[in-house]
């Protein structure tokens, strides 16, 4: 174990002294709970969840990895409908949103805008459906946004998890599991909801769940099904036609214009033949459709005076849908489990060029020019893993898995109708202003393993081990104006390597424990678009670069050192959780425009991330519940950045110092029949760098603070529930993401990502 924070500096020593100093205080405590046991209150305990973060059952407080789990209920009544809202209540996690299924995410602040794979893991159920490979060209580059439907828990693993969940695992995984078929009884349930968000409309969505068994004792399925319809809050101007900053006010503007409809269904069938052997094969299919990206055109709006200055509409549509069959055999003392997913996922957009199309030709008006977009993955995954059952010290788990990833993509900026005709047919000899294809293709395998051994009654060593091997390759080909006409290429990499995992783990009492990790996380490297030598070398050469980086770039890597405690107290009414981390990032990819005109990713450098989490929930009776959570994030690059503005000491892109958030409810009996309760959630994000570029007007992002209520209402022994709930109580605008174009992007104006704005509504739910 190297030497940790104690040399970090002042700053992050103050920063880890807070949240230590958090942590004393909570232990504080007592007291309040002594006074109200004396009083005569009865005491409820923290309820204790069970993950399966190690890909075996353990509870939260048993695992020795940072991690924050919430079950479905917790989330409803937090307000949280989205993987961007899950950044709210996640210390350490940080989500890139311009829209739903327009999401990039962060996790201990190991962001990265190059490459063709992510940093984080993003998993529903046992298929990976983090975005790679072409999603990174689109401006919708990221992960969908599952539908909180019918969701058994969400869980965050903090720190790289290269051993059990492989290579895009660097900062940490985010999971969704889902509620699976039971085959004890017939139940269900419908919920519907009403709502209006300011400077808005009226949105609505009703969803419903039935569980029905087939065979007694043998079979059973599930379905779950949701429609949603919300109403936009960004109005949108036309472009004033002698001015591409400026809105055309004599044109009538279009009003609400970022709507949102999705539904979906899923299904899933468990077949048991007998108590060792179950097949569960499940289908989910998801529809979205944004009526334009979530953002505003920060010149001429402001975050203040929030619209679009656009001619084109900018529809979204997502279609996806998973296919999965796991099958678990318990053979005694050994678990066996396999699963297979097939990942379709389908994107076509528009976005609107007219703006570029002005700046870069030089044209005398504005001209209404649109860009479409369609983006294709198609991915199978296969996992197969034995984990062991034993009685004595030793438990172990292994297992191997195989990635195949195709995703075609087409892109196209045709001239449009009376573009020639009214400028005199400004480019000669070309059909189009640009015309692209991708083709690409990845193959991941790999083997793991992780054994653990209780060396004493209270100290446990672990230690994990993964092996793999990632092919890529793509063709590319380009036409028109903007490509300089036609060309082609072909281009292929291959990566391989280790990722180890060692953690000492001890338990000086059953509701203490203390655990110490350094694990490694990876991310390949991959094919470039190929910058010709001709015209780009000697630049290529300046920047240090061989001219091997012209054609692909090397994997990064990351090394991580964990201490950590997950602690219960007062008879586990209060538990307090934390951990203190020091990543240290080398070979980090990062994306170079090149003054000749073609960008490329390269390896340059290094860069470290710093800092820890603290996250407390107190039940001092049983009618109220108090939940705190903050983290500290302190990440910067250790070396300039050639051809970049990045120098050394800048902050990561998109990483805020702090988040956090602090939450209270209150539940009680009305009378003999009724019960009843409410809740009051703040989450606080903190600014961060959208850019390296200091003079940018974008440069920089500021915090926000958003607050969160909600009430409810049953009837005892009658299975429905009434909720009131208000979000963003106070209306508070927060930036979200500088989202990069397909096209282009200008100097002088971008595009932000904007969250939703105050939203006052009612639920009503029924379950059977």
């Amino acid at each position: 174990m190297r030497t940790f924070s104690f040399a970090m500096g002042d700053q992050m020593a103050n920063r880890t002294s807070l949240l230590a100093g958090a942590c004393v205080a909570a232990l504080a405590l007592p007291q309040a709970v002594a006074a109200q046991a004396a009083s005569g209150q009865t005491a409820a305990q923290v309820s204790e969840v069970v993950v399966t973060a190690q890909k075996r059952q353990e509870t939260v407080q048993t695992v020795p990895i940072s991690v924050t789990a919430f079950t479905g209920d917790s989330l409803e009544r937090r307000g949280v409908t989205s993987v961007g809202d899950l950044a709210r209540i996640a210390p350490a996690l940080t989500v890139m949103s311009s829209g739903p299924g327009e999401n990039n995410l962060i996790i201990r602040g190991i962001s990265s805008i190059a490459g063709s794979a992510a940093t984080v893991g993003y998993y529903l159920d046992e298929t990976p459906i983090a975005a790679s490979s072409n999603a990174a060209l689109l401006s919708t580059r990221g992960v969908i946004d599952p539908s909180v439907l019918d969701i058994a828990r969400v869980e965050v693993l903090r720190g790289p998890q290269g051993t059990l969940y492989g290579s895009s695992s660097m900062g940490g995984t985010v999971r969704y599991i889902s509620n699976q078929p039971s085959l004890d009884a017939f139940s269900g349930n419908v919920r519907g909801e009403v709502s209006g968000t300011e400077h808005g409309g009226f949105n609505w969505n009703a969803r419903g769940v039935v569980n029905l068994p087939l065979v007694k004792d043998k079979a059973a399925l599930r379905v779950a099904a949701y429609y949603r319809d919300d109403d936009g809050y960004i109005d949108r101007y036309r472009i004033d036609p002698t001015n591409y900053l400026a809105p055309d006010l004599a044109q009538p503007k279009d009003k609400n214009v970022n709507t949102f409809k999705s539904y979906g269904f899923r299904a899933a069938l468990l077949v048991q033949p007998d108590s060792t052997l179950s097949i569960t094969p499940s289908f989910l299919y998801q529809y979205s459709k944004l009526g334009t990206p979530f953002t505003y055109d920060k010149n001429p709006a402001s975050r203040a005076d929030f619209y679009q200055v656009r001619d084109i509409d900018e529809p979204n549509i997502q279609k996806s849908w998973i296919a999965n069959l796991t099958v678990k055999k318990d053979a005694g003392p050994v678990e066996l489990v396999s699963s297979s997913s097939y990942y379709h996922r389908s994107v076509s957009l528009v976005d609107d060029s007219s703006k570029v199309i002005n700046f870069f030709f030089g044209l005398p008006t504005v001209y209404p020019v649109a860009m479409s977009g369609s983006y294709l993955n198609k991915e199978f995954t296969q996992e197969v893993r034995a984990s062991t059952k034993l009685e004595g010290p030793f438990q172990a788990i292994v297992g191997a898995f195989y990635h195949d990833v195709k995703a075609p993509l087409h892109s196209e900026i045709p001239f449009p109708a009376g573009f020639n005709d009214a400028f005199g047919t400004p480019f000669p000899g070309f059909s189009t202003i640009y015309a692209g294809v991708r083709r690409a293709r990845l193959q991941e395998y790999a083997v793991f393993g992780e054994v653990s051994y209780a060396i004493t009654p209270t100290v446990t060593a672990r230690a994990g081990v993964r092996r793999f091997r990632v092919d890529q390759g793509f063709y590319q080909s380009g036409d028109g104006v903007f490509n300089g006409g036609f060309s082609e290429v072909t281009n292929s990499s291959r990566d391989k390597g280790t990722t180890p995992k060692a953690t000492l783990e001890w338990r000086p009492s059953s509701n203490q424990m203390i655990y110490l990790t350094a694990s490694k996380g990876y991310r390949p490297g991959g094919p470039n678009n190929p910058a010709p030598a001709s015209l780009c070398g000697a630049e290529v050469q300046s920047l240090g670069l061989g001219a091997d980086q012209l054609t692909r770039y090397g994997p990064d890597h990351l090394w991580n050192y964990e201490l950590g405690a997950k602690t219960s107290w007062l008879d586990k009414r209060l538990t307090i959780n934390g951990s203190i981390y020091d990543i240290e990032w080398s070979k980090v990819q990062q994306q170079i425009v090149l003054a000749c005109g073609f960008n490329l990713t390269a390896n340059f450098g290094k860069a470290y991330s710093r800092g820890g989490e603290l996250e407390m929930v107190f039940r001092p009776d049983r009618h109220f519940t108090f939940n705190a959570a903050a983290g500290y994030t302190n990440a910067r690059l250790k070396n300039d950045v050639p051809g970049t503005d990045a120098k050394d000491g800048d902050a990561l892109q998109n990483v805020p110092h702090w988040n956090a958030t602090a939450g209270v409810e209150y539940q009680t009996q009305f009378g003999a029949d009724y019960s009843g309760y409410g809740r009051v959630d703040y989450s606080y994000v903190g600014p961060s760098n959208f850019l390296f570029d200091r003079t940018s007007p974008f440069y920089r992002r500021k915090g926000f603070a958003v607050v969160n209520t909600r009430v409810g209402l049953q009837k005892d022994g009658q299975a429905w529930e009434l909720s009131l709930f208000v979000n963003n109580l106070f209306d508070i605008q927060g930036e979200t993401d500088l989202p990069v174009a397909i096209s282009a992007d200008l100097p002088t104006t971008r595009r932000v990502g904007l969250n939703q704005p105050r939203t006052v509504g009612m639920a009503v739910e029924y379950k059977y």
